[in-house]
């Protein structure tokens, strides 16, 4: 199943990446230095270093897990850390607007 996803989680990290872009330009010199904004950029940078991370090391034993009841701790470890890193992106962006 992630096989067939992770065509589909990059088309959507490209739309993100275009959307975030055109969103931010328009004002971009007086968002820059909103503590929402520096905030929800950390934590887009440490979100692609747990991809990195996942991808370079976790992901290549991914068909040795069929036969586990639970995926190693290390893999958990990630997934939790991906869904606490994307709640904060999303309340950070979302705070960009109410905090001038």
């Amino acid at each position: 199943l992630s096989r067939q996803l992770l065509p589909l989680t990059w088309l959507g990290a490209a739309i993100m990446f275009v959307t975030g872009v055109l969103l931010f330009a328009p004002q971009a010199a007086r968002i820059y230095a909103n503590p929402a904004l520096q905030a929800k950029l950390v934590l887009l940078l440490l979100a692609g270093i747990n991809v990195v991370v996942w991808h370079a090391l976790l992901a290549r034993n991914l068909d040795a897990w069929d036969t586990r009841a639970r995926p190693p701790w290390q893999a958990r470890l990630a997934g939790s850390l991906s869904l606490l890193l994307w709640s904060g992106i999303i309340v950070a962006g979302r705070l960009i607007a109410f905090i001038l």
